[in-house]
């Protein structure tokens, strides 16, 4: 310790020599050299053998659980109801695009974004016309425009020619 230290301990008094001791001697441990965690060999082994119990358990269960899903049948195109939807404005398309806009306006992309707006132009509907300006607010802040009813109708006899070669 340097003098200062030494003077600062006098002043403080004899019962903080001890606790300057107990620190001081805290650095003069040395590692032991043992390890934290140690398994003798067969232990080890066990061990691995019950992780590897386990995940052929869980791949059996996995695949057991997955198998309907496997097998289940698929409608050619499923995905495409999202990009297609827009093309029949009923009520009920309509109501389909309106209960998955997004909060800011949007749907998942502005393609989808700018032909839902297009198809929620020609309601009546005041539900219908408030998700329509939502939606043009959000892209406007885009730089973007709803399709006009042209682009509209050319994309959906494009996407009914395609879903009939199907």
């Amino acid at each position: 310790m340097n003098g200062d230290l030494e003077s600062t301990l006098k002043e403080l008094g004899p019962e903080y020599r001890d606790v300057v001791a107990r620190l001081r001697s805290a650095r003069d441990i040395e590692p032991s050299g043992a390890r934290v965690f140690s398994l003798p060999r067969t232990e080890w082994r066990r061990h691995v053998g019950y992780l590897v119990a386990a995940s052929l358990i869980v791949a059996l269960g996995l695949s057991i659980f997955m198998q309907d899903a496997a097998n289940a049948p698929r409608e050619p195109y499923a995905g495409a109801k999202v990009y297609t939807v827009a093309y029949a404005p009923t009520e009920e398309a309509l109501e389909i695009i309106v209960a998955s806009q997004r909060a800011d306006g949007s749907w998942s992309n502005d393609f989808i974004t700018r032909q839902n707006a297009a198809a929620l132009r020609a309601s009546d509907d005041e539900r219908m016309k408030i998700a329509y300006r939502r939606a043009v607010r959000y892209l406007r802040s885009k730089g973007l425009a709803p399709l006009t009813d042209d682009e509209l109708k050319v994309r959906g006899e494009y996407a009914a020619k395609v879903l009939a070669g199907v």
